[in-house]
């Protein structure tokens, strides 16, 4: 006999199950983790910008007009190097750590955990975050291409897949449900466990 027949009463027609959706972190402290994880990666940025302004003549000196095969996928490869595989492994060991969250998830109280709420695997730490970086690498070859003048069919494609991606993982994760990085990786972002579930809107779901 459950509860609600002991209580005497019913649950209403299409009410939800608590326990499924109680993990629902509501889109402000989403949004600030975001916020949060951004300032890390722009420090991070603004130190390669002042880098690669104090060393700028060792690597304009002899320069072409138009670049070469060769030095757009040098290009490809240091932006990789420089700005995405560091965003990658910020992600990766934070999430796979103890505290199973980026700074911006720690200050917003949310972890990282399996589609059934226990602890996601490192492999699925892996894939969620390279799915999610996906938009950041294509738009940083696209907007490379833009600067370098070539390839400019490509440059759009590439912006424009990079928005596309970027949409498919962020706006399912502000309306209750999970992005495509987390369904990817079958994993989902949930409040940590001593926080207080909030109240959840009917139809919600992932």
């Amino acid at each position: 006999m459950t509860s609600a027949e002991t209580s005497g009463t019913t649950p209403p027609v299409g009410a939800l199950a608590p326990e499924r959706h109680r993990w629902h972190p509501s889109p402000g402290p989403r949004v600030a983790s975001w916020l949060v994880d951004w300032l890390v990666v722009g420090v991070w940025l603004a130190a390669l910008t002042l880098v690669a302004f104090l060393t700028r003549g060792s690597w304009t000196a002899g320069a072409t007009a138009t670049p070469t095969a060769g030095a757009l996928l040098a290009t490809d490869l240091l932006v990789t190097l420089g700005t995405v595989l560091p965003y990658v492994l910020y992600l990766v060991l934070t999430e796979t750590s103890g505290v199973r969250a980026t700074l911006g998830k720690r200050v917003n109280h949310l972890v990282v955990a399996g589609q059934d709420g226990g602890r996601a695997t490192v492999t699925a730490v892996w894939l969620r975050n390279l799915v999610k970086a996906a938009p950041w690498q294509l738009a940083h070859l696209g907007v490379s291409r833009a600067v370098l003048d070539v390839q400019h069919g490509w440059a759009v494609a590439m912006v424009v897949a990079s928005l596309a991606l970027a949409a498919a993982c962020a706006v399912p994760s502000l309306v209750g449900g999970r992005g495509l990085h987390d369904r990817v990786a079958g994993t989902r972002v949930e409040r940590r466990a001593s926080e207080p579930a909030g109240p959840v809107a009917a139809g919600q779901g992932w």
